[in-house]
């Protein structure tokens, strides 16, 4: 894929969309209710999946100048997306509830440091 600056920024803001919508998604949700939900699974897997498939249209020359595992995002993705029955609700879980907002904070500094 042929990455370009100018394609970087919104790529950048569709990926804090699918964030915020994560967020809303499990705002007030327990694992225990995430995980007996199955179209709140769905509706978290398919952000999980936009937001790897965003990080993809990234310039990588970009995401280098910022120190954060951009290959995991992609590999989750892939899991999503490949080995659907594979899944891992639990750790999907954990991970949204650990990494999201971190990613989120620094997505918001790479806009704001490179497209001013």
């Amino acid at each position: 894929m042929e990455h370009n600056r100018a394609d970087s920024l919104p790529a950048l803001q569709r990926m804090r969309i699918a964030i915020a919508r994560i967020k809303v998604h499990i705002q007030g949700r327990s694992m225990e209710q995430f995980l007996a939900d199955k179209v709140l699974c769905d509706a978290v897997l398919m952000q999980l999946s936009v937001l790897g498939e965003e990080v993809r249209r990234v310039d990588p020359d970009l995401l280098n100048k910022y120190d954060y595992p951009w290959h995991k995002v992609r590999a989750q993705r892939n899991v999503i997306v490949h080995d659907y029955f594979g899944i891992r609700l639990p750790s999907i879980w954990a991970n949204v509830q650990q990494d999201l907002g971190p990613l989120d904070e620094l997505l918001e500094r790479i806009i704001q440091n490179e497209f001013p």
